[in-house]
């Protein structure tokens, strides 16, 4: 039998779903997936601001035509688990 874990870390919740976590600090934190389907790196980033009004930013990792990186929604469950995560860093949020 496989050890069970009764509590998965947000970490491993989000490994689950393909991120890999590719740097983390007290005020950044960004993962990374690839997109099988049509072949491009998904950054997604948590950045701490000061005034408590934190971002959340998904996009292509590479840069466009235009010079740009493309925008790449992100779903209900996936802004769940990164307010869990800057939840976890104990960033506080504006209200």
């Amino acid at each position: 039998m496989k050890n069970f874990k009764l509590f998965k870390s947000t970490d491993e919740k989000l490994a689950e779903i393909g991120f890999t976590k590719v740097y983390e600090s007290n005020l950044y934190v960004q993962y990374e997936r690839y997109d099988e389907e049509f072949k491009y790196m998904q950054s997604l980033d948590l950045c701490y601001k000061r005034n408590g009004y934190h971002l959340i930013m998904s996009s292509v990792k590479d840069v466009n035509s235009e010079g740009f990186n493309n925008m790449v929604g992100l779903t209900m469950y996936e802004v769940k688990l990164c307010l869990k995560k800057m939840h976890e860093l104990k960033w506080r949020m504006k209200k």
